[in-house]
């Protein structure tokens, strides 16, 4: 009996020996793991902490005012300033390169525009003296300004008609289908008989003439 009682103690020293050497292998081998894996569940939440803070900046631009650019172009000082001349009689085109005027400096294309269609009803006697028609801005920006003064130097000896049209007098050729000059001169400005004799379509033998006449009648 001793012998087998002192067999089950040692089998029972050595099933607890084997069972404490197991445990702390198992301790060894599961304490790494945890040091692996915590590094990586670290940069999983750094991830996910990024992307967070990412939406929130996104959140916050989309949020603030954004400047809107409304100004429009205009022209300056330092504008090219280039006049094409367009002769119908000839079909021949001329160029030049002249400083850009005081009145063009600062405006929007829309703005020029207005100031040339009010040159062109009502432009300066030099041009009319070189058979002047119309002029129109052919092309626009910042940096250079080109338009078009269009001439009938061909037509330039022909006479002329004076007629009323909403109460103005604008002048035509002779052919009374091309117009020669808009002017800002009103019908109920006029004399009597100048009047009557617009109103019948009054004839201008010569330009000579007709620059007597707008002298003395425009304002």
């Amino acid at each position: 009996m001793k012998h087998l009682y002192r067999i089950s103690l040692f089998l029972n020293a050595g099933f607890l020996l084997f069972a404490v050497y197991n445990y702390g292998k198992s301790l060894f081998y599961q304490e790494p793991v945890r040091e692996e894996q915590t590094p990586i569940i670290q940069n999983i939440t750094m991830v996910e902490e990024a992307k967070e803070d990412y939406r929130e900046e996104a959140e916050n631009a989309s949020k603030q005012d954004v400047p809107v650019t409304s100004q429009k172009a205009t022209t300056t000082a330092d504008t090219v300033y280039v006049v094409e001349s367009y002769d119908h009689g000839t079909e021949e085109t001329t160029k030049r390169e002249e400083t850009i005027p005081d009145q063009y400096i600062g405006k929007t294309r829309e703005e020029l525009e207005d100031i040339i269609k009010a040159y062109s009803d009502a432009p300066s006697l030099s041009d009319l003296e070189k058979g002047f028609a119309s002029m129109e801005l052919k092309s626009f920006s910042p940096n250079r300004l080109v338009v078009t003064k269009n001439y009938y130097t061909n037509l330039k000896n022909e006479n002329f008609y004076l007629l009323v049209e909403n109460e103005y007098i604008n002048v035509y050729y002779s052919d009374l289908k091309t117009v020669y000059l808009y002017t800002d001169i009103l019908l109920s400005d006029l004399p009597e008989d100048i009047q009557q004799d617009i109103l019948n379509k009054k004839y201008i033998e010569s330009e000579e003439e007709l620059y007597n006449f707008l002298e003395s009648y425009s304002s």
